[in-house]
């Protein structure tokens, strides 16, 4: 079988590198650019930039749940978990101390288990309790 004058496998295997690398620097643009903003302490932008990654994923769920195949990329947290984390990183950043909590209380809804919202969210509750 062939695909524009290629053989299918040979065909299929550079249409998949297309893709991967695609799909890599899509997701990685969220987090370059919002790390960019950051480190400028222009929060809320960053937390904006989050936010567009964290939409991003959540309405291409395949492109998360499958990146160990699509992007050749797995680190055991999902894109989604850290756009989130890292938009509630900024938040609190800009003083939005209420939103930031908010957010990272979703961020354990979602992934009970997270590395980034458990200290985060234990650290801008320390003292809100007595």
């Amino acid at each position: 079988m062939y695909f524009a004058g290629l053989p299918g496998l040979f065909a299929a295997t550079v249409i998949y590198f297309i893709l991967k690398m695609l799909l890599q620097r899509r997701a990685k643009s969220f987090q370059k650019a919002g790390i960019k903003l950051m480190t400028e302490e222009r929060y809320r932008e960053a937390a904006a930039m989050f936010e567009a990654g964290y939409r991003y994923f959540s309405e291409r769920r395949w492109t998360d749940r499958y990146r160990a195949i699509s992007m050749l990329d797995y680190s055991g947290m999902d894109w989604r978990e850290i756009m989130l984390a890292n938009m509630a990183t900024n938040l609190a950043m800009a003083g939005d101390r209420e939103r930031a909590i908010e957010l990272y209380q979703h961020c354990l809804e979602l992934y009970p288990e997270s590395r980034l919202a458990k200290p985060a969210l234990r650290f801008l509750t320390a003292g809100a309790d007595g």
